[in-house]
């Protein structure tokens, strides 16, 4: 085979770069609509499904957890990020989450 047949140079670092098919994105879009599905069922049937509120809240906070993390993950691509601006990312997200908890519980409850 002539080296007019090899790949350029660089080919080897796109390739560890390289996007998925469709079939895998479509999966992924699956998973997060059962995913929202889910948290509508608890938010609208939590009566019926005997969820409490805390539970329920708990559940939509996990649920929205794993989401953020597939969306960011997967479809951004921050798994091919430096891993330092994944690390801001991650802990602007986290400390945006405790912002959000502290106002939370040191606002009082209403009905």
């Amino acid at each position: 085979m002539s080296s007019s047949h090899h790949a350029p140079a660089h080919a080897g670092h796109h390739e560890e770069h390289a996007h998925a098919g469709p079939k895998l994105y479509w999966i992924f879009a699956a998973i997060l609509c059962l995913i929202t599905f889910g948290e509508w069922a608890i938010f609208n049937y939590k009566a019926q499904l005997g969820v409490s509120d805390g539970l329920m809240v708990t559940a939509l906070v996990i649920a929205s957890i794993v989401k953020f993390v597939m969306v960011c993950g997967w479809y951004m691509h921050l798994r091919f990020d430096n891993k330092l601006l994944t690390g801001i990312f991650v802990f602007s997200a986290f400390l945006s989450m405790g912002v959000f908890a502290i106002m939370r519980f040191s606002l009082p409850m209403g009905n």
